[in-house]
């Protein structure tokens, strides 16, 4: 996707007079172009409003970012729209996406694992098993382990209920209910990663809403079925990349006469008579109202002259620095028993393999890796269809309170990445192309978030009524949160549901 050209922002009508009976805003601004920034501008300019989006980065999307990688089109940053999410689904739908999208292949997901990776069992979800015989089958876990996780039915009886104003980690909501080696080596393997956090400290309100019903109700977890459409996808992308999605939001908010301007940093923002002004890199505007969609220390540093103690909310907010490694390696050597064997290792991967995700107790830096040939069909051959002897391989590091990423070169961290990937699942990656992309603020959702951020909000309500958050920074990672979250800000200054 071609950055959009910078834009100068017009100076928007004449709102009338201060204290009008029409509550509705003529104009806003909205601060960032991240996906969270793109749906509340794209449903603020639907319902009406007039609508200006500003954003830093020569760039929009956020971490949506595709790349031109081995002749194809390849996502450095968020990999894949989970459509299981029906507010999330629906989106995909109003923007015409839906017919032209590439579902992933159903295949094998690995889980590190001290005997090696082990296939992951079906019924497996970040938020827990819903299934509970795959798992007791499958061998990952001790026999111990096995009886306790088989207690669950009577663990959610007896667990004291989760009460309306009280949070709790995931990774402490889940060990009540399954035991510790649940956690460690199954559920840290896959939200730990998802998060790049500690599961003892993800917030069970802020990451995992799904499971608040059970917490609040004692409801068994492995008893429920989560419902889903039959046959239906679960995730999705599309053969230009994750971008085709940035490039339908964005028309879509141009189309009901919106604008994008890049390049353009906020540096303070000042009420004015009932009004804002925007000071940017490129001049000053007046605007009705503004939403804050941008990283949360940038939030916190516009807020820290309007509001400083609600900005200390987001000021303290921990985050995770991650680094993305791409390769184009040969594919006739990518699952050669014999080179396996020659370093004493178990080739635990094949053609069917899809991922690979790592529990943080694991000695690697490795924390996940994606098999991106046989996940996405559209990545299997160049995009001109030709096949070049390449397979694509996605690595990740970085977790929260790990600084190693970001004391290695990116040699160093190719390097470090296709050993661990040997190491766990005996392939041997011969590097052809590769490139590093580093993510280096990756908010945590941790306990007791939720309610800081319904807090922060209720305060900038009374005393700085047309200011509203959205994205990452306030309502947790993900494109089902931040869609949302970009919908609801929407919501509060229009009053109109996306």
């Amino acid at each position: 996707m071609e950055p959009t050209s910078p834009t100068r922002v017009p100076d928007p009508p004449d709102p009338g007079p201060a204290g009008s009976s029409d509550p509705a805003p003529h104009h806003v601004i909205v601060v960032g172009a991240g996906v969270a920034g793109l749906v509340a501008a794209r449903d603020l300019a639907r319902s009406g409003v007039r609508v200006s989006v500003l954003e830093s980065a020569d760039r929009v999307g956020g971490q949506i970012r595709t790349v031109d990688f081995a002749g194809r089109r390849v996502d450095v940053g968020a990999e894949a729209v989970f459509v299981a999410p029906p507010h999330l689904s629906a989106l995909v739908r109003e923007v015409g996406l839906w017919d032209t999208a590439v579902s992933a292949q159903h295949g094998v997901t690995l889980l590190g694992h001290p005997r090696g990776a082990v296939p992951m069992p079906e019924g497996l979800t970040p938020a827990g098993p819903s299934r509970l015989r795959p798992v007791l089958r499958s061998r990952i876990l001790s026999w111990p382990g096995v009886l306790r996780a088989g207690l669950e039915p009577l663990t959610s009886r007896i667990c004291p209920p989760l009460a309306p104003d009280q949070d709790i980690s995931v990774g402490d909501f889940l060990t009540a209910r399954f035991g510790d080696e649940v956690v460690r080596r199954l559920v840290d393997p896959l939200l730990g990663s998802l998060y790049s956090g500690d599961v003892h400290r993800i917030s069970l309100r802020g990451a995992t809403p799904q499971l608040v019903g059970a917490a609040e109700h004692r409801t068994s977890l492995v008893r429920r079925r989560a419902s889903r459409q039959a046959g239906g996808p679960s995730f999705i992308n599309w053969p230009d990349g994750m971008e085709t999605f940035v490039r339908a939001l964005t028309s879509d908010i141009e189309g009901h006469g919106g604008q994008i301007a890049t390049g353009v940093a906020v540096r303070e923002i000042v009420p004015a008579s009932g009004r804002w002004q925007v000071r940017t890199t490129t001049g000053t505007y007046e605007t009705d109202r503004v939403v804050l969609a941008t990283p949360a220390p940038v939030i916190a540093d516009l807020l820290a002259g309007l509001r400083g103690g609600a900005a200390d909310v987001l000021a303290e907010q921990r985050s995770a620095s991650v680094g993305n490694v791409v390769l184009a390696v040969s594919a006739d050597r990518l699952f050669d028993p014999a080179a396996a064997r020659a370093d004493d290792l178990e080739l635990r991967a094949d053609r069917r393999t899809t991922g690979l995700l790592v529990p943080s107790e694991a000695p690697w830096l490795l924390k996940a890796a994606t098999f991106l040939s046989t996940k996405w069909p559209h990545l299997a051959r160049t995009s001109s269809g030709e096949d070049d002897g390449s397979f694509l391989l996605r690595l990740s590091a970085g977790r929260i309170g790990d600084e190693r990423v970001d004391g290695l070169s990116d040699d160093e961290l190719i390097a470090r990445l296709t050993h661990d990937l040997h190491q766990a699942t005996g392939v041997t990656p011969e590097v052809r192309e590769s490139l590093v992309v580093r993510w280096p603020v990756m908010p945590q959702v941790e306990v007791g978030q939720p309610a800081r951020i319904a807090q922060l909000r209720a305060d900038l309500a009374e005393h700085l009524p047309g200011l509203v958050l959205a994205g990452s920074g306030v309502d947790g990672l993900g494109l089902a949160a931040v869609t949302r979250s970009g919908r609801q800000a929407a919501a509060a200054l229009t009053g109109v549901r996306g």
